[in-house]
């Protein structure tokens, strides 16, 4: 303890920057490949396996996916792996989707849902929050 002021220096540092993370969102990426993924004028519908294989499906709004910083983003990619979509939480709760998929869109990935109104109102159901079934 030669110089008590550099040692209470680093304490006083050592708190502040314990406080400042524990202020940040703790940020959660899930990764789910999908099966398929069609295209519609009220925007993407996913197919995916759920960890019990069984077929889950969900309804991504186009409102999500035409703005900046929306709760949605389209990737286009000639990744093997894809189709696939990340879905990002902050501390627990939904934040935004991003979608990877196939750059041709004749690949047997993508398909076209019929724009019929029951489809359109599965949309317009959608809220703001992705629910995923795991």
């Amino acid at each position: 303890m030669k110089n008590p002021v550099a040692v209470f220096v680093g304490v006083l540092f050592l708190v502040i920057a314990v406080q400042a993370a524990a202020d940040e969102p703790r940020p959660y990426v899930r990764t789910v490949p999908l099966e398929r993924v069609y295209t519609h004028s009220g925007g993407y519908k996913i197919v995916y396996r759920t960890s019990r294989l069984e077929t889950a499906e969900n309804y991504l709004p186009a409102r999500w996916f035409g703005q900046a910083a929306g709760q949605g983003e389209v990737v286009y990619t000639n990744r093997k792996a894809a189709p696939y979509m990340q879905v990002y939480y902050y501390d627990g709760e939904f934040s935004h989707v991003r979608l990877f998929v196939r750059s041709n869109t004749a690949h047997p990935s993508w398909g076209l849902l019929p724009n019929r109104p029951e489809e359109r109102e599965r949309f317009n159901e959608v809220g703001d929050v992705l629910q995923v079934r795991y």
